[in-house]
């Protein structure tokens, strides 16, 4: 790949190219932790790729934010973190390190990751370094490395991301995999994909299933003034939220409830979701829906707490944590049997092919009208929320981390 960049063979062994900020308790001085120097026999050094961290991020950036949360709260005292993240970011309990590039888009993320991170890495003493995200640096070798692959959706429905993004994303996962010397991932059935269509093997692989991140309930104000369906993700198609407004409209209009209840999405915009902007229109029911865009955690809570179920029908997920967030706040679930969900769910859901808008409506109907199988699903959920937690997400990931600085 042609770079024209002047930067690119530029020495990064100046630790003034790296600015470290202070983040909680742990003071820097002169771009050294004072920390350093605690690290005893057992503790490793441990470096974090969090550049697609924001504290209102979904998806990888909750993974991220909940796991070095957890991770810190265990290991503070025996391991030291650096964790690379973006100006402005700051999270509890572990040095900071930004990048001088510029990083305002995913293609500037993407060429710093690849080109400029594995150059300020060799001048670094590290025992592991952990990339969170489907890729790492494969045009330079970086040792000890780490990845999480969340799905495979990019090979299992490439129609589903703009065509380039779907290109970038299969080419540098299928190099990221070959290249890592260990591959943590969410579910058995991202592991089985994984296996399947990279022919990666299974020793090479560690299921750490994610946590809960509300496993504290309080009772939170409800602030909507009807009862109301929950959808929640990032809009964008494969989480199939058209399917869920054609479903939650069929339900509305063969049961003559327009005006009794709604359907509330809380998601930001992705991609490709024009489709679902029309939806509500399209299907004549543009009242009775509301798209919130992102809400903050508590918002998000009183929004599980007092919903009539979550929906969640996705075509594909690697793991599917709104369903987990839900059921540990005693709300039913509503769930597609594609991907890790089922896995996810276990007894406690009720499940559903995502094309099947007939059968999906059904099941509102079902939870609108059966008090019982609320409850029943209200129980199980709660039960299997408490299996879940980032204590142990945190625990089984120390365990990789030492395998691969043994490596």
């Amino acid at each position: 790949m042609e770079n024209n960049d002047p930067n690119v063979n530029k020495d990064l062994n100046d630790e003034a190219v790296f600015k470290t900020i202070s983040c909680s308790c742990r003071m820097i001085k002169n771009g050294l932790s004072t920390r350093a120097g605690k690290i005893g026999g057992n503790g490793l050094r441990i470096i974090v790729d969090a550049l697609l961290y924001q504290p209102q991020s979904a998806g990888i950036g909750r993974y991220i934010g909940s796991l070095l949360a957890a991770y810190v709260s265990q290991y503070n005292a025996i391991d030291h973190l650096d964790v690379l993240a973006l100006p402005g970011q700051e999270i509890p309990g572990v040095d900071i390190i930004y990048p001088p590039d510029s990083l305002d888009s995913s293609r500037q993320r993407i060429w710093y990751e690849q080109w400029r991170l594995p150059l300020w890495l060799s001048t670094r003493s590290y025992d592991v370094v952990h990339f969170p995200d489907y890729q790492l640096p494969v045009l330079r070798p970086v040792k000890h490395t780490i990845i999480t692959v969340h799905d495979l959706v990019a090979f299992k429905y490439p129609q589903m991301f703009p065509w380039a993004q779907s290109v970038v994303k299969r080419e540098l996962m299928k190099q990221s995999v070959k290249v890592a010397d260990h591959i943590i991932v969410p579910s058995e059935a991202t592991a089985g994909d994984l296996q399947e269509i990279l022919h990666v093997s299974r020793e090479k692989i560690s299921v750490i299933a994610h946590g809960v991140p509300f496993q504290t309930r309080k009772t939170l104000v409800n602030v909507r003034d009807r009862p109301y369906f929950l959808a929640v993700g990032t809009i964008e198609p494969r989480k199939n939220f058209e399917g869920v407004i054609h479903a939650f409209a069929e339900f509305v209009h063969a049961n003559h409830l327009e005006g009794q209840v709604d359907l509330v999405i809380a998601g930001k915009k992705g991609w490709l979701y024009t489709p679902v902007l029309e939806a509500p229109k399209k299907w004549n029911i543009e009242e009775s829906i509301s798209l919130l865009e992102y809400v903050p955690d508590e918002t998000l809570q009183a929004l599980y707490q007092h919903s009539i179920a979550l929906v969640y029908p996705s075509f594909y997920e690697g793991f599917g944590l709104p369903i987990l967030e839900a059921m540990a706040q005693g709300t039913p679930v509503i769930a597609s049997n594609q991907g890790a969900l089922a896995e996810v769910c276990g007894d406690a859901a009720l499940i559903v092919d995502p094309k099947n808008i007939d059968q999906l409506a059904q099941y509102m109907l079902d939870l609108w009208e059966k008090p019982t199988l609320r409850e029943v699903l209200r129980q199980k959920g709660l039960k299997r929320a408490k299996s879940y937690t980032w204590d142990q997400v945190a625990e089984k990931t120390r365990e990789v981390y030492q395998q691969v600085a043994q490596l």
